[in-house]
């Protein structure tokens, strides 16, 4: 039996900035991690969570994916089958935070792959910016749990779109830990990463988050904001936005690919 469940993590996020300034920060979040062919029917269990309409926690479709009629599982799903592992995945969870009183900002929504044995195989990437622009990065996992691809949407106004991400992942267990760091031609400039413990998803562990964190999505984009002003105090200064790609999706090899075709 898959000892994957939808739940819970509580944790930190951590942003440390390391060229051509340095600058950090850290915060208390909490986080949805959900089987994505489960989330109507957890809603319906959960009084305090629901899908697609108001609630004091709720998921909706419009804010993941390209932001249209498209649903959570059928966008995940069709990344998933065009990608180069996509007939070996089973399950998809979706890692992110979820809309506290109608409001939401997920700067990262990430979305674990699994195969029939509960080895994770995929992960999606989804960035959005303060621009109400998003990107897929879709990239296989291998053995090392290591991951790579090159940057192409504009996300912090202080970075152009160039460089390229490192990702290191762990399969989710009774913690979850997702590290990224971003490099560019003068070498690594930033870090970021997540580390909580997991929780039940009731009503009850979701009250505890809303009472512990009652304005969450304020705080994130409230935090953004603050931080880009003592960033741009600091002698940082706001790059040029390019188009975004159209499609937004960017499809990866695999690290071990990579340096094989090298």
């Amino acid at each position: 039996m898959s000892t994957l469940s939808s739940c819970l993590y509580v944790g930190k996020v951590m942003h440390r900035r390391l060229s051509p300034v340095r600058h950090e920060l850290r915060y208390k979040v909490y986080n949805l991690f959900i089987d994505v062919d489960e989330i109507a029917k957890i809603a319906k269990k959960l009084k305090l969570l629901s899908y697609n309409r108001f609630n004091v926690f709720a998921i909706n479709d419009r804010n993941f994916g390209l932001g249209d009629s498209i649903s959570i599982r059928d966008y995940a799903w069709s990344l998933v089958k065009r990608s180069s592992d996509g007939n070996k995945i089973k399950r998809i969870f979706m890692f992110c935070y979820p809309s506290v009183l109608g409001r939401v900002f997920n700067p990262l929504t990430t979305y674990y792959c699994f195969d029939a044995k509960d080895q994770l195989r995929l992960m999606i990437y989804e960035v959005s910016n303060t621009f109400g622009e998003r990107h897929s990065y879709v990239v296989p996992v291998d053995e090392t749990n290591q991951q790579s691809c090159e940057k192409r949407f504009y996300v912090s106004p202080f970075n152009k779109v160039e460089g390229h991400y490192d990702f290191t992942i762990k399969s989710p267990a009774d913690e979850l830990k997702l590290g990224i760091r971003l490099t560019d031609s003068n070498g690594p400039c930033l870090n970021a990463w997540f580390s909580g413990t997991k929780q039940e998803l009731t009503d009850q562990a979701l009250l505890r988050s809303f009472l512990s964190l009652p304005l969450l999505p304020l705080k994130i984009i409230g935090g953004i904001h603050w931080e880009a002003l003592k960033l741009w105090i600091k002698g940082m200064r706001v790059q040029q936005r390019p188009k975004p790609l159209v499609p937004p999706i960017s499809f990866s090899k695999t690290p071990k690919l990579e340096r094989k075709n090298k």
